[in-house]
């Protein structure tokens, strides 16, 4: 039995060795240099082997290589390969929304893409302290209003920097509940109103 075991472990072994060589072939007879490149790109991302970046010419389509198996593998460490800003930022903020864990998200360059990951990932865990993170305070607060819309709670309203939306929220979520109790809590006072008013 144990002689089995250690047979079988060696043809897969075996098995497993000849097909990535066979992929590597089926890439190296490629003439197209853009094919050929994106055929270990693709290779090196189900393997995620690095080694078949490696065979990439462009220093830029090789950053792209890395972050495509770091982006697979969901592993933030393998981003440490890339040498590229642009390629690394799309690394980063890549791990980010695909393990909704919003640190990465902090050491992106450009000002949009952290909006776009701390959003992502507030919506998507409807966590409003996410939301915060967002810097943009107008895109923070609309953030923050998904996440009260998600949770239908008005209380996620008030964490909002402006008054006049938050009490805007307040009062769409009342009416959206038909929980006149609600309105009490807007401090806008024409918006009470207007929300007492509707639900009387």
């Amino acid at each position: 039995m144990k002689w089995t075991i250690l047979l079988l472990a060696v043809l897969l072994c075996i098995t497993g060795c000849s097909i990535g060589k066979v992929a590597s072939n089926s890439c190296e007879i490629i003439d197209d240099i853009t094919e050929k490149e994106d055929c270990y790109v693709k290779l090196a991302s189900s393997t995620l082997n690095p080694d078949y970046c490696e065979k990439i010419n462009s220093p830029l389509t090789v950053d792209y290589c890395h972050e495509e198996i770091a982006v697979s593998s969901k592993d933030l460490s393998k981003c440490h390969a890339i040498t590229s800003k642009y390629w690394l930022d799309v690394c980063y903020k890549e791990i980010a929304k695909a393990t909704l864990n919003p640190s990465p998200c902090f050491a992106l360059s450009a000002v949009s893409d952290k909006i776009e990951c701390f959003d992502f990932i507030g919506q998507k865990e409807n966590d409003y302290t996410i939301c915060q993170e967002i810097p943009d305070v107008e895109k923070s607060d609309n953030c923050v209003k998904k996440v009260a819309y998600a949770l239908n709670d008005s209380n996620v309203c008030l964490q909002m920097s402006s008054k006049l939306l938050a009490s805007a929220c307040q009062g769409n979520l009342a009416i959206r509940l038909k929980d006149k109790s609600l309105c009490s809590n807007i401090s806008i006072v024409e918006i009470k109103e207007e929300c007492i008013k509707q639900l009387s």
